[in-house]
């Protein structure tokens, strides 16, 4: 056990968070994956017992964005299969949210491409959210993109739990991935949701031409924000977007991610979203043991997941515990 993580562990097992000069420590090792890991799994279990909670999310609009994230394959700018808007129905919302409880999914995401949503759009979720939450019993968040703090309230009125806006990355690496709208612009929506009462869902997206220290930076914002839960998700390359040429990220480089924004956030949950299939492969179990506290369980917005029945089964399998709470 290389012994400067072990300290740097114990640190944190006995309250204490991390430094930035630990934290650098931390990331200039690539040969000590094991030892990461191994300390991350306890501090996990420290903070969050054997509990892991899986979500799943439905796209209400998808497609048809005028935003131009380089990632992203709902951008109307690139040639995708979604150039075009599709919106669901209420009816399609509710009937996914019915299916997701009933295979064991405590939480219920209803994400809407674009900027931000329209007045309209708030006004139809005001009334939606209630139907879920009380009708369905199930945890409703969502994530409609740029949001003021009166809006956030008025979520937040309807019975929404969570609210997700990723910061993707850092401030210093966002202008290379997105240049239509800014990086404060995000921040704002964040603090407002807070503000507004409710939970936070913010993470980012790796692979995507980031360095250790845009990581660094990106993991330091969220935890000065207040995040509750922290979706990590890894570039699934998807032709006709910029990034359609990237290379996928190894297992290996994913865990020790993982296990390392455990060092940085001990106390805030860690969900393995978008990508997980296409670069973990084999080693989707070891996310737990890297620190991961929930899963993106079922198909993402423009790729293929895994059914929530496996993931549940893993779950189990691995004697831990999905949260349904």
């Amino acid at each position: 056990m290389n012994r400067r993580i072990s300290e740097i562990a114990e640190k944190i097992l006995n309250g204490h968070l991390s430094d930035r000069q630990e934290i650098e420590y931390l990331f200039s090792f690539d040969d000590s994956l094991w030892d990461l890991l191994y300390c991350a799994n306890q501090i996990r279990q420290k903070f969050f017992g054997n509990k892991i909670k899986v979500c799943s999310i439905v796209p209400g609009r998808l497609g048809g964005c005028n935003q131009d994230c380089k990632f992203c394959a709902q951008s109307a700018r690139y040639e995708s299969s979604f150039k075009e808007t599709k919106t669901l129905t209420d009816e399609e919302i509710i009937n996914a949210a019915k299916q997701a409880k009933q295979k064991g999914v405590s939480n219920f995401g209803i994400v809407y491409s674009g900027k931000t949503i329209s007045e309209k759009e708030l006004v139809r979720l005001e009334k939606l959210i209630p139907k879920i939450k009380n009708g369905v019993g199930i945890n409703v968040c969502g994530g409609f993109g740029i949001i003021d703090y009166e809006q956030a309230v008025r979520l937040k009125k309807a019975g929404m739990a969570r609210y997700n806006h990723n910061l993707e990355t850092s401030r210093n690496h966002f202008k290379n991935i997105v240049t239509t709208h800014d990086y404060d612009c995000r921040i704002e929506t964040v603090k407002a949701a807070k503000k507004a009462g409710l939970g936070l869902c913010t993470g980012g997206i790796f692979g995507i031409g980031e360095t250790d220290t845009d990581r660094i930076d990106m993991a330091l914002q969220i935890k000065e924000l207040g995040v509750d839960m922290v979706p990590m998700n890894f570039l699934h390359p998807i032709a006709g977007t910029p990034l359609a040429d990237m290379p996928t990220m190894q297992p290996s480089q994913i865990l020790r991610l993982i296990a390392l924004y455990r060092f940085i956030l001990p106390k805030t949950g860690i969900k393995i979203a978008g990508g997980r299939v296409l670069n973990l492969r084999d080693m989707q179990s070891w996310i737990f043991y890297a620190g991961a506290t929930s899963i993106l369980s079922g198909n993402y917005l423009t790729t293929a997941g895994r059914a929530v029945e496996e993931d549940v089964r893993m779950i189990k399998d691995l004697g831990l515990e999905p949260n349904l709470v």
